[in-house]
């Protein structure tokens, strides 16, 4: 997906308010040019309070979220590697949340269903909260693609 790894990267730490995030560049082969990526810092790793903090001060840098997800990701050693809710915009770039999360009825699953519909995503709390898994398309876009939903 990637040209270049995140290692390679120097992320650029930044401090809104009371919250710190990195942001950073990264060459996307599938759009083929350099996307942003921002995401959620240090001791506000995991919060999701500061999850919704960072997404109402950051979601004017980007353009309309075009997808949704999260993919719950086991290694070898059975340790959960990826569950941060991932905002993708038209042009690309991403916004991480970790402190958003789905499968149960907790903060970070209300955190989801929070953001997810004040970006336009119109999704209902059952399915956050039955999701192991999700990837979404913005109603607008799935228009595009699919046709009307039924």
């Amino acid at each position: 997906m990637f040209n270049q790894k995140l290692d390679n990267i120097r992320p650029l730490i930044c401090k809104i308010n009371d919250f710190t995030y990195q942001k950073y560049h990264l060459y996307k082969k599938s759009y083929g040019r350099e996307v942003f990526v921002i995401k959620d810092y240090g001791e506000d790793r995991g919060i999701t309070n500061k999850s919704i903090a960072l997404f109402e001060a950051v979601k004017d840098h980007f353009d309309r979220f075009k997808i949704a997800k999260i993919t719950k990701e086991i290694n070898k050693d059975n340790i959960l590697l990826d569950s941060d809710l991932i905002l993708i915009d038209k042009k690309g770039n991403e916004l991480h949340l970790s402190g958003c999360s789905c499968g149960y009825a907790g903060t970070g699953s209300q955190g989801t269903v929070e953001i997810l519909n004040k970006a336009g995503f119109e999704i209902d709390r059952r399915f956050v909260f039955c999701s192991k898994g999700f990837t979404l398309f913005h109603p607008n876009e799935e228009k595009e693609l699919y046709g009307e939903r039924l």
